[in-house]
């Protein structure tokens, strides 16, 4: 099994301070530089151990490092997959799956493309969040401004006028009043609260294990559209990775497994271990449903049961994997065009409501109450 040899391969390689790449992990962008490299040079017929090696002097900082190590472990005899198991490579279980993967078939640059169709997708999320979320979080600063400047210069004498003529309200002003004697600390808290969070998700969210199913969910899964692109981006992999080692005579059963581990969702690595299960059983890829009940997708599942019964597995596969990367470029689109609107509506829609509320709410009791003493 992937995750005992991964198992083992901690053990032999223990996490020291010593060991450990001076930067710590590895971000995505690095990880998607070094796999083009290891890429291309396998597609070039270059060995790893010589192009690394090579590569690694032009490489920046952290990423030049782990290519030397990288490197030098080959060098020493150790197979590509073992190397990437070592856990002070930070390389995330995903990738290491696909390498395996694409070692198995024989075809590892075919595998590591569709990792970094992947990444880069990834890559390009990140970017349009953070492009999304510009504008709103201007209107939230200009807005937080204005509504400090109203605690701290309007709302003292409009709770006093309020309170002499009786206003409907004028507690409530009372209290906002008085939330301006703490005002130097929560007046700059809140946005600056606001930027280290953004600072924070863009920091963590730049790392090399937003490949994993869960770490994409937390920072990406949030936003509307974005979680069916990360479900439509790990069944592509899943399917395409599929294709290439039923393309390449790698038995049905163990295909599936592999497939499934570069998914690196649980449910679809246990949905893939229960069909391969069941064909090794000798039954067919269509009866095998009620082993992975609703795990895998139904497009997913018709496929493999259709392309099996009519001897077009690999055919179907194919279209299954562009059928996903379509649906995602779909739902990306979606996303960025529709996300900045939402956000701003959200954003602006809560300040105009509050400060409204305030001014003009406050303002109308108060005339309320000296209409009502005028007539009196």
């Amino acid at each position: 099994m992937l995750g005992e040899s991964w198992a083992d391969a901690a053990e032999d390689y223990p996490l020291s301070s010593s060991d450990s790449p001076r930067a710590g992990c590895i971000s995505l962008e690095e990880l998607t530089a070094l796999n083009d490299e290891i890429a291309s040079l396998v597609r070039a017929g270059v060995p790893l151990e010589h192009g690394l090696g090579c590569l690694a002097g032009d490489m920046p900082g952290r990423l030049g490092e782990v290519a030397a190590r990288i490197a030098q472990r080959i060098e020493q005899g150790e197979p590509l997959d073992r190397v990437l198991a070592d856990p002070t490579m930070r390389i995330p279980p995903v990738y290491r799956a696909v390498v395996e993967a694409g070692l198995r078939s024989g075809r590892l640059p075919s595998a590591l493309e569709s990792v970094a169709r992947s990444t880069r997708w990834l890559t390009e999320c990140r970017r349009m969040v953070i492009g999304s979320f510009v504008y709103p979080l201007l209107l939230f600063l200009l807005g937080w401004t204005f509504l400090v400047f109203f605690v701290l210069k309007i709302a003292p004498g409009l709770a006093k006028s309020m309170g002499d003529f009786g206003a409907l309200g004028s507690d409530v002003m009372a209290t906002v009043a008085g939330w301006g004697r703490s005002a130097e600390y929560w007046g700059p808290a809140v946005p600056l609260a606001v930027l280290v969070l953004i600072g924070a998700w863009w920091f963590l969210s730049a790392r090399a294990s937003l490949v994993q199913p869960y770490s994409a969910g937390m920072a990406l899964g949030w936003i509307p559209w974005m979680r069916g692109v990360l479900k439509s981006l790990r069944m592509a992999t899943f399917t395409e990775v599929l294709a290439t080692l039923v393309e390449n005579q790698v038995p049905l059963p163990e295909s599936l497994e592999l497939a499934g581990e570069t998914s690196g969702d649980r449910q679809t690595v246990e949905a893939s271990r229960r069909l391969a299960d069941a064909v090794r059983r000798g039954e067919p890829v269509a009866a095998g449903e009620r082993w992975v009940g609703h795990r895998l997708p139904p497009l997913v599942r018709w496929l493999l049961a259709a392309g099996e019964q009519r001897g077009a597995l690999l055919t179907a596969l194919r279209q299954a994997a562009e059928t996903y990367r379509r649906r995602a470029e779909r739902q990306a689109e979606m996303a960025r065009l529709y996300v900045p609107v939402l956000a701003t509506v959200l954003v602006g829609g809560a300040m105009v409501t509050v400060e409204a509320t305030l001014v003009f709410g406050s303002w109308a009791s108060l005339l309320k109450a000296l209409v009502g003493i005028a007539l009196r």
